[in-house]
């Protein structure tokens, strides 16, 4: 599970995502690409290998992770 703040136009929005797929499904619908980062793919991989506390910066979106788990129940606060 990846956990990441969006910041956007002075607005900040908290988005978790369980699966890789739906972090691309995302990115390839709300946020897009640039050409120094590559296709909306290569994004996706750069969002979901950061390290916590890391950011990317595409297309004036700010995208920093807040939480990584390979158990997502844990950071739902599912017991």
């Amino acid at each position: 599970m990846l956990k990441i703040n969006i910041k956007k136009d002075g607005k900040i929005t908290t988005k978790s995502f369980v699966n890789k797929i739906d972090l691309m499904n995302y990115v390839l619908d709300k946020i897009g690409t640039d050409h120094s980062i590559g296709n909306f793919t290569d994004c996706s991989n750069k969002i979901w290998n950061l390290n916590v506390g890391q950011s990317i910066n595409v297309r004036d979106i700010i995208i920093s992770v807040s939480g990584k788990s390979s158990d997502h129940n844990s950071m739902l606060g599912v017991q």
